[in-house]
């Protein structure tokens, strides 16, 4: 499956093609300006998974380019990353399907949360733009995150580990308790972060500063 990013800037393409890069694999990801567009083959190897669309901030140029890129690419899930937004863009975003808003600004860890959120199905549209949304009356509303309970030590440590992409099994063993109890505990952290599942715990983890140091989230060396 083809991960396509496109981004007119080579500094932010770049940057950004690296993280996809080391989140999914680096023979699955594809990169290019919006004008490379119309070069890519109607018929490519492999389906287009995920659409990971850097827009411009210019709402029509921004327009043009969702649908044409939906069009030509026709991909399976699809993120968007701006500067700034303009309501028309939300809505035509949210009529095609996308599954997400993030902002070109946000740490290497936030993007790779948000990749695999969307590609567990979830949703990352933040705070801001789901009550701009809601108060344009311009597209259907969105699931907002409620503020964080507080957690426990415990549910804190599991969380971190649960956000490395750590199984429930692979959890307990390193903590030394049972399948059982870490099963216990992450239901309890979904609940205290209004999350769905582990992509999305890990996702509002991230957003909300909830995993410490930076260097915390990065995923454990092989062995």
């Amino acid at each position: 499956m083809t991960t396509v990013l496109i981004e007119e800037y080579a500094i932010l393409r770049i940057a950004i093609q690296h993280i996809l890069e080391s989140a999914r694999s680096p023979e699955s990801v594809m990169s290019m300006t919006p004008q490379k567009l119309t070069e890519v083959s109607m018929s490519m190897v492999r389906p287009v998974e995920l659409l990971v669309l850097g827009i411009t901030g210019a709402a029509d140029v921004d327009l043009h380019l969702l649908a044409s890129a939906q069009m030509q690419l026709a991909p399976r899930y699809s993120l968007i990353l701006y500067d700034t937004l303009d309501v028309r863009v939300m809505a035509e975003a949210a009529r095609q399907g996308v599954c997400g808003f993030l902002p070109k600004s946000s740490t290497p860890e936030a993007i790779t949360a948000a990749v695999h959120l969307v590609l567990a199905g979830g949703q990352c549209f933040p705070r801001l733009i789901v009550e701009a949304t809601r108060n344009s009356h311009a597209v259907p509303q969105q699931r907002t995150y409620s503020p964080v309970r507080m957690l426990t030590p415990r549910q804190e440590e599991i969380l971190r580990m649960l956000a490395k992409g750590h199984t429930m099994r692979e959890i307990s063993k390193e903590i030394g308790i049972s399948v059982a109890t870490v099963k216990s505990h992450a239901r309890t952290l979904y609940w205290k972060l209004n999350a769905r599942n582990q992509a999305e715990a890990a996702f509002i983890a991230v957003q909300q500063g909830l995993l410490g140091d930076p260097e915390e989230q990065k995923p454990d060396p092989p062995p």
